[in-house]
């Protein structure tokens, strides 16, 4: 990772790139920083392994999922991440008897009339269970760009007409009841992948009328 002092003053006047380094540095910032400039620099015999954020993600992953587990005061992942389960308060998965592959396919862009087995655009899913076993908050890592430009299916959407995927998703959350946010952070995948998580608003607003 190089950059002459020349194209540094070029961009004086770009947006800022982060927080300011620390001053005075200690001991253990020089030596992070100095191990992630050699990682930039290297080139791994494995070339899955050039990015850097693929690195960090195997290093962190475990902590920013036990971090966010606490966050959201949850407790285990469901067996079955099913969203229904979210939405009606169910105790158990009944959705392999109500789902045929015509409502599979209106699922993947949220058009279905009755509750989902799965928001639109779910991959890597996990339905969260609080200390007393009730669904809690259910959570999808999407990669940006399985979602941003979607050409749906003949079965989901006969006309096949090409769509923006959040909106699909914002849209699905307000149309069950849930809120819905977008995480900085996703442990699946750092760098990747967006954390997308769906919970009931009374969870979080217990204080609100």
């Amino acid at each position: 990772m190089t950059d002459s002092s020349d194209d540094h003053d070029d961009r004086a006047d770009w947006p800022t790139p982060g927080p300011n380094e620390p001053v005075p540095a200690w001991d253990e910032y020089d030596q992070l920083k100095e191990a992630i400039h050699d990682y930039l620099d290297h080139e791994p015999d494995n070339p899955q392994w050039n990015d850097i954020w693929r690195a960090l993600a195997a290093m962190m992953g475990e902590y920013q999922r036990d971090a966010f587990v606490d966050a959201f005061d949850l407790a285990e992942p469901a067996e079955t991440p099913c969203v229904r389960r979210l939405i009606t308060g169910e105790g158990s998965c009944t959705c392999q008897q109500k789902r045929d592959w015509k409502q599979r396919e209106l699922e993947t862009i949220g058009a279905r009339d009755d509750p989902p087995h799965a928001p639109p655009y779910r991959d890597h899913s996990t339905l969260w269970l609080d200390e007393s076993g009730d669904p809690a908050v259910y959570g999808m890592h999407v990669y940006p760009g399985n979602v941003e430009m979607v050409t749906p299916s003949k079965t989901a959407d006969p006309d096949q007409q090409q769509r923006n995927g959040w909106m699909d998703i914002t849209r699905w959350a307000r149309e069950w009841g849930l809120e819905v946010g977008f995480l900085p952070l996703s442990w699946y995948n750092l760098g990747s992948t967006v954390h997308v998580v769906f919970y009931p608003p009374e969870r979080f607003r217990s204080n609100l009328e």
